[in-house]
């Protein structure tokens, strides 16, 4: 045992429609969605369990308006993801989060999900692991929590 508590607290970051929620609803075993019209309107929960450790994951609203909501989920994480879709590109919010986690020393990896849509290599000025993802059929999700984990 590393001395590290037995549960963890990582928010999953992104623009609209990058594929936060198909993202958590893939890696979790229970969830709960707070969603109108399918979009994420305050928060998306739910947890999981590797190496025996539970994973609280909670995925944040991608609209600009909903900052504060993601300044509120922030509070107290452990790491983040920040997906990104691959199809679309890096955008200037997705980019400030990174900022963001950089300057406050947070562990983080980059899902350059929607592979299936455009599986072009995702360029980045971070250093930062970037893991291939689809998270309509869960490709590469489990692997890369495993490998944020390593890195808390």
């Amino acid at each position: 045992m590393n001395g590290r508590k037995k549960e963890t607290k990582i928010v999953i970051f992104g623009a609209y429609d990058s594929g936060k929620t198909t993202t958590l609803d893939n890696l979790c075993e229970k969830k709960t969605n707070v969603e109108y019209n399918g979009t994420t309107i305050s928060l998306d929960y739910g947890n999981t369990h590797l190496n025996g450790e539970k994973i609280h994951l909670f995925a944040s609203p991608g609209q600009e308006r909903f900052k504060f909501m993601r300044e509120i989920l922030a509070y107290g994480l452990d790491g983040a993801i920040v997906v990104v879709d691959n199809h679309r590109g890096v955008t200037d919010m997705e980019i400030e989060i990174m900022s963001q986690l950089d300057s406050k020393n947070v562990p983080y990896i980059v899902f350059a999900n929607k592979q299936d849509l455009s599986n072009n290599e995702l360029t980045l000025n971070f250093d930062v692991e970037i893991v291939p993802t689809i998270a309509t059929d869960g490709s590469g999700l489990r692997s890369g929590l495993e490998l944020l984990v390593e890195k808390l």
